[in-house]
C-alpha cells in the first residue's frame, strides 16, 4: 500500500487537502506542528489542584485556557481528558513563542 496515490472526486470535501510524500509513503493531510518543545520552555510540575486540567494550567500560565491544546500538543497528550496527573512534568511554552507564532497576542 506504501507509495500508492489515490484520486479522490472533485466534490469531496478533502480534495484539497495536500498530499506528502514521506520516504517512500505517501501522507495525507500532515501538517506541522505550530508550537514544538524548545529548550526555552517553561517546566511545570503539576500540584494536586491541577491534576487533569490541561485548561486551569493554560489558564495559570496565559491568561486563556482555550490554549489548553498548546500544552497538550508539546506534550503530547493525546486524550485531553486523560490529562496529567499530580507530580508529571510539563513543557510550557512562552508567551512570547506563541506571539511569535501567531497563537496568542501579548
Amino acid at each position: 500500500m506504501a507509495g500508492q496515490r489515490i484520486e479522490l472526486p472533485p466534490y469531496s470535501m478533502f480534495a484539497e487537502t495536500p498530499v506528502y510524500e514521506v520516504g517512500s509513503d505517501i501522507v495525507f493531510g500532515l501538517m506541522q506542528d505550530v508550537i514544538v518543545p524548545d529548550p526555552s520552555d517553561d517546566i511545570y510540575t503539576v500540584p494536586p489542584a491541577g491534576a487533569g486540567r490541561l485548561d486551569l494550567i493554560a489558564d495559570n500560565f496565559y491568561g486563556a485556557a482555550q490554549l489548553w491544546w498548546v500544552i497538550a500538543r508539546v506534550n503530547t497528550i493525546n486524550d485531553p481528558l486523560i490529562g496529567p496527573q499530580i507530580g508529571d512534568r510539563l513543557r510550557i511554552p512562552t508567551k512570547q513563542r506563541l506571539a511569535a507564532a501567531g497563537v496568542l497576542n501579548v
